[in-house]
């Protein structure tokens, strides 16, 4: 029986061309339910540049439609072409394009989005397009844990509250006739709507971040970290390395890791040592193959000075009470599984099973049979957090006056070999340039110098791929990024008999004043030299002139800070939130509150004291008062508290006049003088009910002189309030005696 109706309301509106007000509410929101899920996806800055041209440019067109309450579709035909195309297309892109399952996948969502918007014909269609935004904000979680997907995440739960609230509006609003109303009530419903599911999103986020802090938990280390693409970092801290490589990384300004310095003080421009190069070709530098010795990480910081290999240690300094500086490194999620260490590393620790250490000097995190990190079943994560101390000696107070070259026969071995064809002019420069050096760590010194004064820093690669790169750079092109300095050095070094290696790493950081930690990015990634001295062991040297200083002060670069600082919350208390996390949150939070609670304690009783005090002083100041001055002070104090009942005493002394005279309030009169005999009358039994009127009330009393009496009581009380006549009103004094008399 309702569906005629229904229907009629339909077509009035398809014949009007206008829609209701929840259909078009959900129409937008549904949009924008595409539009956060798109931008949580870019946040993450792992799409690639054929998907962002594919899909904003067809979002910006669906919002043009909407924009103008017109639509474009894709025939059933070619929408069914279009998505069997894709199917072949989607294993070509997992097998030869992306090479990936999760970018695969996420192009097959984004390919099925811009088809869906421009083939809605059912009411399904609209469901599977809010389940491919969702799909898009599951993708984003995927590919990042950075700060910016939690901004989008909450607008998208807004944004999806909307949706599905206002979509069964919609089902609604079509089953009403009342959808014929649409438009008069426009702004308003919208704005309604749009506010309702603005504070139920903020809700959600408050009750879920609640429960996300005292839910139990256990570890969340390596969180989506192996999905973290390595690019061109592995490149530069492999076993193979080729001239160039740390020059590509230097080109990227992304964040490696933060390090933060939990005693002692850090050196002046301290190294963050990665791996250590022994033999060079002229081309490439490598390392030999072999096997490292593997230790297992217990819940105590690992001794790095016990393990029977030359990397760190001479034999010649003993490694008993050394003066160390401790610091804490958090990488981001790069999939690395190299521990970056400040040299000389004396201990690390961190929540890894097993790790290997290199006869160079490299650290590791060991791997388990099928490849993955960790060394162990339920550890599979690359490196995330450490902590690590470092020798913070000075060297040169050893080495300086070194004539050794008792060298262990492993390290001349390794770090003595030359390039089979080496340029004569190359031996014959560093012996002109240590001609006045007395020994090895002078002409170190020397060599060091010469290339930091005489050559010039650059970032730009050589355009050609000359066969004798060392020779180009120090006799012809005289430029270069570090990689080129610290190879020129260490051949120089072998070419005098002083073992030398180059290291990658990196150098420095930005100093973050607002977390107290080190931002290292891949533009400080860096190339020095180690020498080895017997007195010591391995030294650093860096003969890389400076790079010119960039301006960092200006309010961009501060802004940049303090994003820093709420990636760095995020991921501390967020991405790696766990047991020990919610331990140190209960103790600070217990902390915190005893600490009110003492204060409030401390202050009300300094307060009482003080009250006391000063009672104790206007006491004797009241035992010394004369009379006169006594008496004055009472009145004073009298009138104070009296004060606050002013108005009501006011407000009597107005009402007694207005009753001495009628004239100039009749109806105050009339009001005050009926309430009076109410109250009389309700002493003898005769009670007004609240809903009879005067007449009503006069006429239920059954002692006929007393009704007479009160009806008349009454004709003049209603001419004196209702009709203000001050000779009514003169007269209910008397008529209230006359009845009170006859009682």
């Amino acid at each position: 029986m309702s569906s005629a109706p229904n229907s009629s309301a339909q077509a009035e509106l398809s014949k009007a061309g206008t829609a209701g007000n929840a259909e078009r509410f959900f129409q937008w929101s549904l949009y924008m339910l595409l539009v956060t899920g798109f931008l949580a996806l870019t946040g993450t800055s792992k799409l690639d540049a054929p998907s962002v041209l594919l899909v904003v440019p067809a979002l910006l067109f669906r919002g043009y439609q909407l924009l103008i309450h017109k639509s474009f579709f894709i025939s059933e035909r070619a929408t069914s072409y279009l998505t069997l195309f894709y199917f072949v297309f989607y294993v070509a892109d997992y097998f030869y394009f992306s090479q990936s399952f999760v970018a695969a996948t996420v192009h097959m969502v984004l390919f099925s989005m811009v088809i869906k918007i421009f083939s809605v014909r059912r009411d399904r269609d609209l469901i599977y397009l809010a389940v491919l935004s969702f799909m898009m904000v599951l993708a984003a979680a995927v590919l990042t844990v950075d700060t910016l997907f939690l901004v989008n995440f909450s607008l998208f739960i807004m944004v999806a509250i909307a949706t599905f609230v206002s979509m069964e509006m919609r089902r609604s609003e079509r089953e009403s006739v009342t959808a014929l109303l649409a438009g008069k009530q426009d702004g308003k419903f919208h704005r309604t709507l749009a506010g309702g599911s603005v504070v139920l999103g903020l809700l959600t986020l408050g009750g879920a971040g609640l429960i996300f802090l005292i839910l139990p938990r256990v570890s969340s280390a390596g969180y989506l970290r192996n999905f973290a693409t390595q690019g061109a970092m592995m490149s530069g801290f492999s076993q193979e390395v080729r001239l160039g490589g740390i020059g590509e990384i230097q080109q990227s300004s992304a964040v490696v890791m933060h390090v933060q310095v939990t005693y002692g003080r850090i050196p002046a421009d301290v190294k963050w040592r990665g791996t250590a190069l022994a033999n060079f070709d002229g081309q490439r530098w490598w390392n030999n193959q072999e096997s490292p010795v593997a230790r297992g990480m217990g819940s105590s910081p690992m001794d790095l000075t016990q393990v029977r290999n030359r990397a760190f240690y001479s034999g010649a300094v003993p490694p008993a009470a050394l003066p160390t500086f401790r610091y804490r490194v958090v990488m981001e999620p790069l999939g690395l599984d190299m521990f970056f260490l400040a040299p000389v590393p004396t201990r690390i620790s961190g929540d890894y099973r097993v790790i290997q250490i290199y006869s160079n000097g490299s650290v590791t995190l060991a791997h388990s049979m099928d490849g993955s990190f960790g060394g162990g079943d339920g550890d599979s994560q690359p490196i995330g957090i450490y902590t690590a101390e470092a020798d913070a000696r000075d060297p040169e107070i050893f080495v300086r006056n070194s004539t050794s070259t008792d060298y262990p026969p492993q390290v001349a071995i390794q770090y003595l070999r030359l390039p089979t064809r080496l340029d004569p002019r190359v031996a014959e420069l560093a012996r002109d340039i240590t001609a006045q050096a007395k020994n090895n760590y002078a002409r170190a010194q020397a060599i060091q110098l010469y290339l930091k004064t005489k050559y010039s820093y650059t970032l730009q690669l050589p355009g050609i791929n000359p066969p004798d790169q060392l020779s180009y750079f120090l006799f012809e092109r005289k430029k270069g990024h570090c990689e080129y300095f610290a190879t020129s050095m260490a051949v120089m070094l072998r070419t005098m008999g002083i073992p030398a290696r180059v290291v990658n790493g990196f150098r420095g950081g930005e100093y973050n004043d607002l977390t107290s930690q080190y931002i290292v990015r891949e533009q400080d990634a860096h190339s020095w030299v180690e020498a080895y001295y017997p007195e010591f062991g391995w030294v650093t040297f860096d003969p890389t002139p400076p790079r010119t200083a960039t301006n960092t002060s200006g309010g961009w670069a501060r802004m940049g800070l303090y994003l820093d600082a709420v990636r760095e919350m995020w991921r501390e208390w967020v991405v790696n939130y766990d047991f020990s996390h919610q331990m140190k949150l209960s103790s600070e939070l217990a902390n915190t509150t005893g600490k009110a609670q003492s204060t409030f304690r401390m202050w009300a009783w300094f307060k009482y004291r003080r009250m006391v005090r000063a009672m104790a002083a206007f006491q004797h100041r009241l035992e010394i008062m004369p009379p006169t001055e006594m008496a004055i002070w009472c009145v004073v104090l009298a009138l104070i508290l009296l004060l606050p009942f002013a108005p009501l005493f006011w407000r009597m002394y107005d009402r007694s006049r207005s009753l001495r005279n009628p004239q100039r309030a009749p109806r105050t009169s009339a009001s005050f003088w009926y309430l009076r005999l109410l109250k009389r009358l309700a002493r003898s039994g005769l009670r007004k009910e609240p809903a009879q009127t005067p007449e009503e009330f006069a006429a239920t009393i059954n002692d006929p002189a007393m009704r007479q009496d009160v009806f008349v009581f009454t004709q003049h009380y209603e001419r004196a309030r209702f009709a203000e006549s001050v000779e009514d009103a003169k007269l209910l004094p008397s008529l209230y005696a006359v009845i009170v008399a006859k009682q």
